[in-house]
């Protein structure tokens, strides 16, 4: 699980090879995915994608948000 405060982000685009599933647990997140999609996910939403293509995300709540966030292959 992962906690990020309000306003991080991911400071850029990120690549690699497999898939990224991002699942909001509390509060919301911004994921921009290519160069023209992006989703707003709340509580309960969750996302899949290629993570071949470039992607970036960002807390734009007021407060912390929670999420689990699987990539695969691992990325660790």
């Amino acid at each position: 699980m992962r906690q990020l405060a309000a306003g991080a982000g991911s400071d850029g685009s990120c690549t690699h090879a497999g898939a990224a599933l991002p699942y909001v647990m509390s509060v919301r997140l911004t994921v921009g995915v290519g160069d023209h999609e992006r989703y707003r996910l709340h509580a309960g939403d969750s996302l899949c994608f290629p993570s071949t293509l470039a992607y970036r995300w960002r807390n734009r709540a007021g407060g912390e948000t929670r999420l689990l966030w699987i990539d695969t292959p691992p990325t660790f």
